[in-house]
């Protein structure tokens, strides 16, 4: 298919590394496999080291790559440890990207960089037990109170909730503002 030809030059070298970095630390996940856990200091030092935290995002120190870009990059990933690929994308697309696209400057500019840099990783909670992920049928609540918000709703299958100290990307109806459908992000909630 001559990706790379479609890679700016940056993006080739990236895809190329990605491999290479799951290609070298492969065995090293063989034991959180068995064991169900996420490797999450074994990948914060490769996927620092490999450069492309943020992917597309356009600030920050990130790369700002385009969609096919990081589909190249995910792709060297993902045909190593699909698991892998998934905690990385929903960090960054269901988790950095709503923050980057919904979020207002200060909120932007206190949350992205320790994503970007992976010193946080971002979780997801949309989908609950009687509802599945039908955004619309939410009865995960938010009500604000004093000093911020009451957040009332179970969630299931949450993504990289393993990952201690996650920045929580929850959805919930804003009982305060017409049960408005809205992204809550929990900050260290994930313990």
């Amino acid at each position: 298919m001559h990706l790379d030809q479609q890679l700016s030059p940056f993006a080739a070298e990236k895809r190329k590394a990605a491999g290479e970095m799951m290609d070298r630390i492969y065995k090293d996940l063989i034991p959180h496999v068995e064991n169900a856990t996420f490797p999450v200091d074994l990948l914060n030092k490769n996927f620092r080291e490999l450069g492309i935290g943020g992917l597309w995002c356009k600030d920050f120190g990130s790369p700002g790559l385009t969609t096919l870009e990081t589909g190249a990059v995910m792709y060297e990933i993902a045909k190593r440890d699909v698991s892998v690929s998934t905690g990385y994308l929903i960090h960054h697309a269901i988790g950095m990207d709503v923050i980057d696209k919904l979020g207002n400057q200060e909120q932007r500019a206190r949350l992205l960089p320790d994503a970007i840099s992976l010193k946080t990783y971002c979780a997801f909670g949309l989908t609950e037990p009687n509802n599945g992920s039908d955004a619309s049928g939410l009865q995960t609540t938010a009500t604000k109170v004093e000093g911020g918000w009451l957040i009332n709703g179970t969630k299931r299958w949450p993504g990289n909730t393993l990952v201690p100290g996650a920045l929580l990307n929850c959805w919930a109806r804003n009982t305060s503002d017409g049960n408005k459908i809205q992204c809550f992000v929990i900050e260290d909630a994930c313990n």
